[in-house]
């Protein structure tokens, strides 16, 4: 006979009384674990429970939170997000965002061993280095709507609205399965300089704190930042999962740029003259390149050259590379050696060793 001690069902009645989600999950998980091996059916079906969309949840109570004064809405929500193509990252970051895939995928088995997937997560990095995009990927894989709180939008001279502001956000994000992305998540640390507010932001500060260690493991929480060194200690120690994101490598450029249809050789000089530059700029170059080369109907190559040349900032690359670039630029024109020479004024010898080496990097050599 299937039996439930009685502490692990006072313990549930607790939970369930104090609206404790989080509460709830663990002790479930911990039921589930113990009857795994005597009831295996009864622990897949609770399970099942601990997954589904429905217990301690009650969305359909649960409006869509706005500012009280401006009536603005306070989160942006998105759902059925569609790629064009597959974001590309640093293989160091592409394991760890699949390893968040595959906890999710195998849920269940973590749950019937008493564990429970990734539910929060930290991303850092400058702008434009792929945070949002990854927080997207990961609604999109999981089919989960993403819902985005600004932070720094919503900070208020007025610190106790902003806690409610933020208090009813957490509330509408943990009543419906979804990927929860609080952008500018240091734009709380950056007021630590006004001391009359130092005690209304420590609340603040507990109000998000409390906020992670509750969330639902049905649904997964990221927090994004620019400057990771102005979070507290507390802060980090609540996130499960910290990816850092940094700029691009020239292996990265070379990835991204042959993804647009842009040579091999290309993309190779290309990615040494530009290393180092966000994600964000370096898909900004590729659509510029390509609407010149339609409106124009040169070579997306050329094109692509012209682009970042005119707009890369001239401590990016040596004054040697930027020469490279030019040549490979007139030579795609059609401008003879000699003529190329003429128009850099650099000798012909030179120009014949840049295009010999860009021939042979072309054809594999």
């Amino acid at each position: 006979m299937v039996s439930i001690s009685e502490n692990d069902l006072v313990s549930l009645y607790q939970q369930g009384v104090k609206g404790s989600a989080a509460g709830f999950s663990l002790i479930g998980r911990q039921v589930v674990s113990r009857l795994k091996k005597t009831a295996p059916d009864l622990a897949g079906k609770l399970a099942d429970l601990l997954l589904s969309d429905g217990g301690m949840r009650a969305a359909s109570s649960v409006v869509s939170p706005v500012d009280a004064d401006s009536r603005r809405s306070l989160l942006r929500e998105e759902s059925n997000l569609v790629f064009e193509a597959e974001p590309i990252w640093e293989k160091s970051i592409e394991n760890q965002l699949f390893e968040v895939l595959l906890e999710r995928e195998k849920a269940k088995d973590l749950i019937e061993a008493g564990l429970e997937p990734i539910r929060s997560l930290i991303f850092t990095g400058p702008p434009g280095v792929g945070k949002t995009l990854a927080a997207n990927w990961l609604a999109s894989k999981l089919n989960l709507p993403i819902l985005t709180l600004d932070l720094a939008s919503v900070m208020s001279s007025l610190l106790g609205k902003t806690g409610s502001n933020i208090k009813s956000v957490i509330d509408y994000a943990k009543s419906i399965p979804c990927v929860l992305l609080l952008d500018e998540f240091d734009a709380i640390a950056k007021r630590r300089d006004d001391d009359k507010d130092v005690g209304e932001l420590k609340r603040l500060v507990n109000v998000l704190l409390q906020a992670i260690d509750e969330w639902p493991s049905t649904s997964i929480m990221i927090a994004a930042t620019n400057h990771p060194d102005m979070l507290d200690p507390a802060v980090w120690r609540r996130f499960e999962v910290a990816i850092n994101f940094s700029m691009a490598s020239p292996v990265i450029i070379e990835r991204l740029f042959a993804d647009a249809s842009i040579s091999e050789a290309v993309a190779q000089k290309l990615a040494e003259y530009i290393g180092g530059s966000s994600y964000s700029d370096i898909n900004r170059m590729v659509l510029s390149a390509k609407k010149k080369a339609v409106l124009n109907d040169k070579k997306l190559d050329e094109c692509i050259i012209e682009v970042v040349i005119s707009g890369s900032d001239s401590d990016l690359a040596s004054q040697n590379n930027a020469r490279d670039l030019q040549i490979l630029q007139l030579s795609l024109q059609g401008l003879s050696q000699r003529k190329i020479a003429s128009e850099l004024n650099v000798s012909h010898p030179t120009v014949g060793k840049i295009l010999k080496g860009f021939m042979e990097s072309k054809n594999g050599k």
